[in-house]
């Protein structure tokens, strides 16, 4: 096995253990609902505490790692990512705790998602250091899959809480598995400059630009689909969104979002043959024009519906690594660690506002009428379907 090879498994590796508590509240969120009696919105709220905590630490953890060494600012993030799920399964019970722990769950997730791809990107490169990119982001997908079939299997035997108890445990794991296989880095050439200079010359590099904002509108569609599935097979199944044990459904909803994983890797290729800017206007408005029928597919059989909750997963995941490679790519070395930042930053305000603005939609319309997810699912695809338009046309 070759040293890239080795490193590339080892760091998806550590990505899917580390994101093993990503899904659980979405998964569980007819039970959570119940048990901490929230409304729509705020459980929306507290999906969106998770992201916001992504977003208000991101700057600082990505960016840093042109002037720090990544492999430690990991390990720190990793340790705020297993407090942040035990403090859920100890104190969750409400908007308010469950609020707080997802948030620092959340910082979590920020100093390893992406210092984990600045770890990757310096030491592979070249159409090897794309194709890595491309399966490192896609992992991202399966991470999110896992999640939430862990969440079915274990919180509806063992309870709610178990399910973040083992997610802190497998966080763990993550540390192990990037400290043996990656040595340390000097500090990077742009260590004078403060964090904001750094993200502002970012911002004006165009090129990288355009794919950052055209990720924010894409992971506003992304995650306010996964936040909302399973939520969405609750009722499409049972008529309500009331608490369901039926560990089937978070497994088709696992299931469904595992598709991400090949989606993203074969969107790259495509992008690589047909170019990245032609493959993207065509791939995220076909989604946005799909996301129409997402609401309405609750009356139809469950088969049918859950193949084209499949072709949505598809096409809502067909540009995740094409995005992210393009920005990367877009930047210098010594500007690597603050676009992946400025991209990360941009992507999950998206991502963040994506699920309360579902939630919102849905006690404004019902939660238990196809008027209400059509809207909210709606919502989502049409958004992202604007994201071409950042793009820089080639010279």
């Amino acid at each position: 096995m070759t040293s890239a090879l080795r490193l590339g498994l080892a760091m998806c590796a550590a990505l899917l253990v580390n994101m093993a508590g990503f899904s659980v509240f979405a998964a569980l969120l007819p039970t959570l609902q119940a048990a901490w009696h929230l409304t729509n919105t705020e459980a929306g709220i507290i999906e969106g505490a998770f992201l916001v905590g992504y977003l208000a630490s991101v700057p600082f953890l990505v960016a840093m790692t042109d002037r720090r060494d990544a492999r430690y600012i990991y390990l720190i993030s990793t340790l705020a990512a297993v407090i942040g799920n035990l403090g859920t399964a100890l104190l969750g019970d409400g908007i308010v705790s469950g609020s707080i722990t997802r948030f620092l769950a959340g910082m979590g997730l920020a100093g390893t998602f992406m210092p984990g791809l600045k770890l990757l990107t310096e030491r592979v490169s070249g159409i090897a250091g794309n194709r890595a990119i491309a399966f490192y982001m896609a992992t991202f997908s399966l991470g999110a899959s896992l999640s939430t079939i862990l969440a079915g299997m274990i919180g509806h035997r063992f309870g709610w809480q178990a399910t973040f108890h083992a997610a802190a445990f497998l966080g763990l794991l993550a540390i192990p598995l990037v400290f043996a296989n990656t040595e340390p880095r000097p500090a990077g050439a742009m260590q004078h400059h403060s964090l904001w200079r750094r993200l502002w010359l970012a911002w004006r590099n165009e090129n990288a630009r355009g794919y950052s904002l055209a990720y924010g509108l894409h992971m506003w569609e992304l995650y306010g689909f996964r936040s909302w599935l399973i939520a969405f097979l609750v009722m499409a199944s049972t008529g309500s969104l009331a608490a369901s044990a039926d560990t089937g459904l978070t497994n088709w909803g696992g299931l469904v979002l595992a598709l991400g994983l090949p989606a993203s890797v074969i969107g790259n290729e495509i992008a690589l043959r047909i170019g990245r800017r032609r493959w993207l206007c065509f791939i995220m408005p076909a989604s946005a024009l799909l996301s129409l029928a997402i609401g309405w597919s609750a009356a139809w059989p469950f088969a049918a519906m859950l193949c084209l909750l499949a072709l949505y997963t598809v096409t809502v995941s067909a540009d995740s690594a094409t995005l992210t490679a393009g920005a990367v790519e877009s930047a210098p070395p010594e500007a690597k660690g603050a676009t992946m930042a400025l991209h990360t930053l941009l992507g999950f305000a998206g991502a963040s506002l994506g699920p309360l603005a579902a939630g919102g939609i849905l006690d404004l319309f019902g939660a238990d009428t196809r008027l209400g997810w059509t809207v909210a699912f709606s919502a989502m695809g049409i958004v992202a379907g604007f994201g071409p338009i950042f793009l820089r046309r080639p010279s």
